[in-house]
């Protein structure tokens, strides 16, 4: 066949590869496998001289065979080819910034071709449904931190290119094993995975998403803190820029070092120490000044910083920026240590907060009375991890570390095949996950 397929045909293509897959995969799966399906009662009724060994490598051929149809590759070589098909028909359809497509040749290309099409018209596929669960603290752990996940993207769409199970968060090197303290390791477990491709569906992700991260620190190296003396540690009281990195935007003559009350220490560091603002001020450090000089634009970042304003009855509001995107406080009535931290939304990401110049700032305004403390100013990329992105850190009001075998805990559910179809077959396929919604504009088979 030859031809020039409009958009709707080549969905319509797309539409039936994947009904084609869903189909059979839903019957070897549903029917054939499982230890209540036919290949299951086959074997249990084996007995005699011959069919015990002849039948059983029978059945076990013919599942390598489905699973054969079924796989990321038998997936991806099926969808590829619509991803190179719409290539051409986005580049001769669109119009103005969005004329592209035939330009690229890779298929992670082609598939964030289509990505950005769907979000440019407002397109959707059915979604997976997936509840996310939050991640809960071990009942024994001696850490009190906590890890957060974000699980949209750019466009505040759903991040269904995961696989739902539980996993678990277990620190396995701390300050006494290998580690320094407030730079913990945690490694990452999901659920055993289905020794080939049948019944994916009903395991988990296995070896692919076991993975270790750092716990996000205010120092340098893993985990460390993207700015430079985030603990506001380095301090010259006769200097220009008293904190070191720190441009003074206003209220300079308001600054002071506190060392005495500071909320943690970090890797390496030789004087605990905290800002006290006594007023009205801002500080704000350009990426420049920063340890390192550029960001990923494909990266969510997140800024966090712990404060007290109990120690020195302050008030006002404090608020903290990374480039354009904000979160702030209003200090009344709280009491310790408390963490001000960005919100867990498509904020977090490059594209979305970029701006010129780009910098991140912490201000007290409308302060009236008493002083407030800032300290653990951490501004970090969060770590990703099949599929969504993560941030460990230590929040709580008075920290205390972590030690060996403190853990977390989640389990995701939803996200059934038959439950977003052109979605779980992109997921798959290992292509990613474009723009859902419950009532899509491209709808399953």
């Amino acid at each position: 066949m030859s031809g020039t397929p409009t958009e709707a045909e080549i969905q319509a293509q797309w539409v039936a590869v994947v009904d084609i897959l869903e189909t059979f995969r839903n019957h070897v799966d549903g029917t054939l496998a499982g230890t209540a399906g036919k290949w299951d009662t086959l074997i249990k009724a084996l007995e005699g001289e011959y069919t015990p060994s002849e039948l059983a490598d029978w059945v076990n051929g013919m599942r390598a065979g489905c699973s054969a149809l079924i796989t990321q590759q038998a997936a991806n070589s099926a969808l590829v080819p619509i991803l190179f098909e719409y290539a051409g028909r986005i580049d001769s359809d669109a119009t103005g910034t969005d004329g592209y497509g035939t330009g690229y040749r890779t298929a992670s290309q082609l598939f964030r071709m289509l990505y950005d099409w769907f979000v440019a018209k407002s397109y959707t596929v059915e979604s997976r449904a997936i509840t996310y669960d939050t991640a809960t603290a071990g009942g024994s752990n001696t850490g009190n931190g906590t890890i957060t996940r974000l699980t949209v993207d750019e466009n505040a769409h759903n991040l269904e290119a995961c696989t739902v199970e539980k996993k678990l968060f277990r620190c396995v090197a701390d300050q006494n094993s290998g580690v320094q303290e407030h730079a913990e390791v945690f490694e990452v477990l999901g659920q055993a995975a289905s020794f080939d491709a049948v019944l994916r569906a009903n395991y988990g992700s296995g070896a692919s998403a076991n993975t270790t991260i750092i716990s996000k620190n205010a120092g340098s190296g893993a985990g460390g803190s993207l700015l430079s003396n985030s603990s506001f540690s380095d301090y010259d009281a006769a200097a220009a820029a008293k904190f070191t990195s720190w441009t003074e935007a206003s209220g300079g003559s308001n600054l002071t070092q506190e060392t005495t009350t500071v909320y943690r220490s970090f890797p390496g560091e030789q004087t605990s120490a905290a800002m006290k603002i006594s007023g009205n001020a801002k500080v704000t450090q350009a990426l420049s000044a920063m340890k390192v000089r550029r960001l990923d634009a494909d990266t969510p970042y997140q800024l966090r910083l712990m404060y007290n304003r109990a120690a020195g009855s302050g008030d006002g509001t404090l608020t903290i920026r990374c480039g354009s995107n904000s979160k702030a406080v209003a200090l009344s009535a709280q009491t310790g240590w408390n963490e001000l931290i960005l919100d867990f939304d498509e904020n977090l990401w490059f594209r979305n907060f970029n701006e010129d110049p780009m910098d991140v700032e912490v201000e007290l305004a409308s302060n009236t009375t008493g002083y407030v403390l800032v300290d653990d100013a951490i501004f970090a990329p969060l770590d990703l991890i099949d599929g969504t992105y993560w941030f460990l850190r230590g929040n709580n009001t008075s920290h205390t570390s972590w030690l060996v075998d403190d853990v977390f805990e989640f389990t995701d559910t939803g996200g059934a095949p038959a439950t977003g179809k052109l979605q779980w077959w992109l997921y798959v396929a290992g292509l990613g996950y474009l723009p859902s919604s419950g009532t899509p504009t491209l709808a399953d088979p």
